[in-house]
């Protein structure tokens, strides 16, 4: 494999653009003094193992009594969402899979799927944690997998898409499609819809796939490669695509934000916006980080500009998330802050450490209703509840004494 498919995304996050022959180091925004309204208040923590590198794709699994996670060592486990008063307690179950394990786990049907950096995927009893299948595909599975219908669809690093079998791992197809040299570590999962899926691939084209028969139904184009270096040519289409309101929301490196036709491919809308961080939308807008860590947000029906928020720029953010009326963002420095929906400013803010040390390196986070999970490179799984802050409950009381005085 060409060794320039391994480009990380660690190149992003430390800020470092080639311009030419130079390197301009970008400076993370210094965070203003702000007294946040919310608080969180740490349920448990666990630690597994230290994570060798923060990959894109692992994430946090849950069903209504566990929460599941792996790390990059192989290890997977479940935990009780209640907390319980001794860590050992804490712990449902435990699996060590022979090889590194660098995406999912993802939970359907009483199973849980991850993916292993010497392309296996691999199905794990939810109950018990007992290895049920492993079926070898191409190369490395960065993209955590997506399961409906009984299927299970995944990407590996080569270029190819799988159908496989949830029940037995038996691969019903396969699809190969042509990376560039040169892309972001990483590939998005794909959507599911209708017995469609959807992909967003390395070229900066979005592909609608039969479910059935792997055939190709469209192809839309999000990004163009532009520019002399193989560098300034990465088009990724690293987002998870997004389906709202009958459309197909796609976000490329160095292209568009795009609001897709699901039967044609043909675009309803676009705005020059680059980014590779998961982004959210709901009925009204459809809310981004940009490549500089610019939180915007965007018209759901017609791709204006709505508001952005250059108060976390360079600071690396993560994956948007969002809860209730805000947006939550963590950045490269364990911050936790929210954001208003309507306006985008920063009400509220945060600091995620655990207690091996301060650590700012956040994996992937979960949102369940008010509580939090947070899988950070320490390999701590942490648990917290979302809370009202004693300014806000102060603020509230005054308001309240200050009606019953009129």
């Amino acid at each position: 494999m060409n060794l320039l498919r391994t480009v990380s995304l660690i190149i992003l996050a430390l800020g470092l653009t080639a311009c030419s022959s130079s390197k301009v180091v970008r400076v993370p925004t210094a965070l203003t003094p702000l007294d946040s309204p919310l608080q969180i208040d740490r349920n448990w923590q666990i630690q597994m193992n230290a994570m060798r590198n923060s990959e894109e794709g692992l994430n946090i699994a849950q069903n209504l009594n566990a929460v599941f996670v792996a790390d990059s060592t192989g290890m997977v486990s479940a935990f009780k969402k209640d907390n319980q008063s001794r860590w050992t307690d804490q712990v449902i179950w435990q699996s060590q899979i022979d090889e590194k394990v660098i995406s999912g786990p993802v939970l359907a049907e009483g199973r849980l799927v991850v993916g292993t950096s010497k392309g296996k995927v691999v199905a794990i009893s939810a109950e018990d944690g007992q290895v049920i299948w492993q079926t070898q595909v191409s190369s490395e599975v960065l993209s955590r997998a997506v399961i409906a219908d009984g299927k299970i669809f995944t990407r590996t690093v080569d270029g190819m898409l799988y159908e496989l079998s949830l029940e037995t791992g038996r691969v019903v197809w396969v699809k190969e499609y042509q990376i560039p040299n040169l892309s972001l570590r990483g590939a998005a999962p794909v959507l599911y819809h209708d017995n469609v899926v959807y992909i967003g691939w390395e070229t900066g084209k979005v592909e609608a796939v039969s479910a059935e028969s792997g055939n190709t139904i469209w192809e839309a184009r999000v990004a163009i490669p532009r520019g002399r270096t193989d560098l300034e040519r990465m088009v990724d289409v690293q987002s998870a695509l997004v389906l709202k309101n009958d459309r197909l929301i796609a976000l490329g490196y160095h292209g568009k934000l795009a609001a897709i036709s699901l039967e044609s491919g043909n675009l309803y809308y676009s705005q020059e916006v680059s980014g590779y961080r998961d982004f959210i939308a709901d009925d009204q807008a459809i809310y981004v980080v940009d490549e500089d860590d610019v939180v915007h947000a965007y018209d759901i029906s017609n791709g204006t500009e709505l508001w952005s928020q250059v108060g976390l720029k360079y600071r690396n953010l993560s994956d948007l998330i969002g809860y209730k009326d805000m947006i939550l963002a963590i950045d490269g420095f364990g911050y936790i802050h929210w954001l208003d929906k309507v306006h985008g400013t920063i009400i509220g803010r945060v600091k995620h450490s655990n207690d091996y040390g301060d650590e700012d390196n956040v994996v992937h986070a979960m949102l369940d209703g008010d509580t939090l999970y947070i899988l950070d490179s320490k390999g701590t799984v942490n648990s917290y509840r979302i809370t009202k802050s004693d300014l806000i409950e102060f603020q509230t009381a005054e308001v309240k004494a200050a009606e019953q005085g009129k």
